[in-house]
């Protein structure tokens, strides 16, 4: 798919992105405004009801309170204390409130504009409230003599003209911060807007479904099993193909590794490898699969491969059965000419008269044309049918074939017995050299099931590498092209396995005995 230079969904995004930074940092500063105002007001009544109960207390104040002439005493001083602590008014007044002081002097002898009777009462009062010199955070507290009594009432106020003067104070440092922040959340979600468009390609959210529906059609429509794996050999993708090929559980299969699902370690193997694979063979359990591996690309994940298989079973048999058929005729064409041959000398003995001799080289000739294992008697008519066809092959190399049999038709299936027999001689005839070429196969059935031996007169096995031989892979012989090596013996020890059954390498001089046992089902 191309980049794109724009994409709507990375816009939108990014104006939401922005549009939430700047909502919450615009509420986060009103919030931050409220919470200075209010810290301002409490800071007030604080003050306020603090400075009024110093003053209520204040031996002075009692005493001017019982003097002839309050005002003369108090007004000062309440002057003093009001430029002290900085509030607005510090008022001192009768229990009817009536003040002694206040800071216009004017306004002494009038009586006070708020609450006072819970103060009257003996308690205390912290209100806002519009008095003479506008509106105020005021606390009032009760003046009492030595004996309790209350002998008056002290009323200090702050303005909140003052108090907002100190919000005020604090606005650029909130703004400040709100900006900043702001800000900065508009440059990081520009940075996750760029970071969007680069994982998403530039796409727009209806192409991202539908690249992910037409990605799912193809998986399951592709009828090669396709398998994705992380660097770990996890799957992260898996079609059906791949499941029936490698014969994995049902259910999901995402996050879990090769291993762990039991997948052949040939096919592993080749999964595990770095860079690209092409064309590998392998043996899954009794397929021959063709792998091919591909970095997935560094968009995936450095390490993640793309790996298909393709089943190659039926390929590889119909490969051993061309190569069959390709030895059978050239064996019957080698049989035909000999057999032209001995008719011509036999016509040749009739026209000279001798019919005896004439009998005996027809005889020799019919008996050629039978085949090579036509006087063996095989019991199970399936291993008849692949001695026949092994016989043509082995004649046609000067193989001698010996068959030793003493069986009847069995439980197993003639694809079981096809595969097993059929790989073991082709096994031997690659093995056989010149000169003593001998092949003796001995077949025998018993109470516990049925053996089957083929012994050669090859090189041999070495012993350390008698476990080997079994694995795909192996082979003493150079491939050829459309031909691997390495799968027939791989492919009879997992059928032998299968049907419960042991094959194993035995000694022999000279040569190689390979030899099988398949228990009675």
């Amino acid at each position: 798919m191309r980049r794109r230079r724009g994409s709507r969904l990375v816009r939108q995004l990014l104006v939401l992105q922005v549009v939430t930074v700047l909502l919450t940092v615009g509420g986060l500063a009103g919030l931050g405004v409220w919470g200075a105002r209010a810290a301002a007001d409490d800071g007030a009544a604080a003050l306020t009801l603090a400075t009024a109960q110093a003053t209520a207390v204040d031996p002075a104040v009692v005493a001017a309170l019982s003097a002839p002439d309050p005002s003369a005493t108090l007004q000062p001083l309440t002057q003093q204390i009001q430029l002290r602590t900085g509030t607005a008014f510090v008022v001192v007044m009768t229990l009817d409130g009536i003040r002694y002081s206040h800071a216009d002097p004017a306004r002494i002898g009038e009586r006070y504009i708020g609450t006072i009777a819970p103060a009257a009462a003996g308690g205390t009062v912290s209100e806002t409230y519009v008095g003479t010199l506008g509106p105020s955070v005021r606390s009032v507290v009760p003046v009492r003599a030595t004996d309790g009594q209350v002998l008056g009432l002290v009323a200090v106020g702050q303005l909140t003209t003052r108090i907002g003067d100190q919000v005020v104070a604090w606005l650029p440092a909130i703004i400040g911060t709100a900006a900043g922040a702001a800000v900065l959340g508009a440059a990081l979600a520009w940075v996750l807007a760029r970071r969007v468009r680069r994982q998403t390609l530039g796409l727009e959210p209806e192409e991202i479904a539908a690249a992910y529906a037409h990605h799912d059609a193809v998986l399951h429509a592709v009828r090669e099993g396709l398998l994705v794996v992380d660097p770990e050999g996890r799957v992260v993708v898996v079609n059906a193909e791949a499941r029936a090929l490698l014969g994995l559980p049902p259910g999901p299969l995402e996050g879990r590794g090769l291993a762990e699902l039991g997948v052949d370690p040939a096919v592993r193997e080749i999964v595990g490898q770095h860079g690209e694979v092409r064309d590998a063979l392998a043996l899954a359990g009794e397929r021959v699969l063709l792998v091919n591996r591909t970095p997935a690309g560094p968009a995936a994940g450095a390490g993640t491969a793309v790996v298909t298989l393709r089943d190659r079973t039926e390929l590889a048999a119909a490969v051993r059965e061309r190569d069959d058929a390709r030895g059978r005729a050239e064996a019957m064409a080698g049989q035909a000419h000999e057999f032209a041959n001995r008719m011509q000398t036999v016509l040749t003995l009739v026209q000279l008269g001798s019919t005896d001799d004439a009998l005996q080289a027809g005889s020799a000739a019919v008996r050629g044309a039978r085949g090579p294992v036509d006087d063996v008697t095989v019991g199970d008519p399936v291993l008849a049918a692949v001695l026949a066809d092994k016989g043509w092959a082995a004649t046609d190399r000067g193989v001698d074939l010996h068959v030793d049999d003493d069986t009847e038709p069995g439980p197993w299936t003639p694809e079981d017995l096809l595969t097993i027999l059929g790989n073991l001689l082709d096994n031997a005839l690659d093995a056989v050299p010149a000169g003593q070429r001998r092949i003796a196969v001995t077949l025998a059935d018993d109470a516990a099931g049925r053996t089957i031996e083929v012994r050669d007169t090859g090189p041999g096995i070495p012993e350390s590498a008698r476990t080997e031989v079994f694995t795909r892979g192996w082979s003493t012989k150079r491939a050829e092209p459309g031909r691997p090596r390495g799968i027939g013996l791989a492919l009879v020890a997992r059928v032998v396995a299968r049907l419960g059954g042991t094959v194993d390498v035995a000694d022999a001089d000279p040569g190689t005995c390979m030899r099988v046992h398949l228990p009675r089902p």
